[in-house]
């Protein structure tokens, strides 16, 4: 199973012989520690001039790995602010740093990880690591602030969303 392949230690500990829930969109799923895997294929298309991966598919890339997280953790997959409040958001922060190239076409894994939940803030760190966790490729973090959909104005999380997104932090 995907989930039984050890990987190296880091704020990342995907223990060995995980049996993890699987979510129909997710390659990969929410791991015992709360971190959540989320498997992609990169293809030539996506490089620069180097042949590498460019440095704006990684936010792409990241974004969806996000999108495929929320909808592991809150079972909804809608962007519609009427069904599911919490996906209102705007972008506070994002930093990244990468560290390898990504030369396509491969499989890499994006890991994410909850690091912050304030009133209408959320942070998430997140890893892009080779699909055998052997090289860092970049690191990061973003940051969210939920909107009411009405005032456009910053808004608190739901009940469910904070208590959810919390549970992720205790482990």
């Amino acid at each position: 199973m995907a989930g039984s392949r050890a990987r190296p230690a880091g704020p990342f500990n995907l223990a060995a012989g995980n049996t993890p829930r699987l979510h129909p969109f997710a390659t990969m799923p929410l791991q015992p520690d709360g971190s959540f895997r989320f498997r992609t294929k990169t293809w030539f298309d996506q490089t620069d001039a180097l042949g590498i991966l460019h440095h704006s598919h990684y936010v792409l890339l990241m974004e969806r790995a996000q999108k495929t997280f929320f909808v592991e953790t809150m079972g909804v997959d809608t962007l519609d602010p009427k069904v599911a409040p919490d996906v209102y958001v705007v972008v506070r922060d994002l930093e990244l740093r990468y560290h390898a190239p990504v030369v396509p076409e491969c499989e890499i894994d994006v890991l994410l990880r909850v690091t912050r939940v304030r009133a209408a803030g959320l942070t998430v760190a997140f890893e892009f690591r080779s699909a055998d966790g052997k090289v860092l490729h970049c690191v990061g973090s973003r940051t969210v602030c939920r909107m009411d959909a009405a005032t456009h104005q910053p808004a608190p999380w739901t009940d469910e969303f904070r208590r959810r997104h919390e549970a992720l932090l205790a482990r």
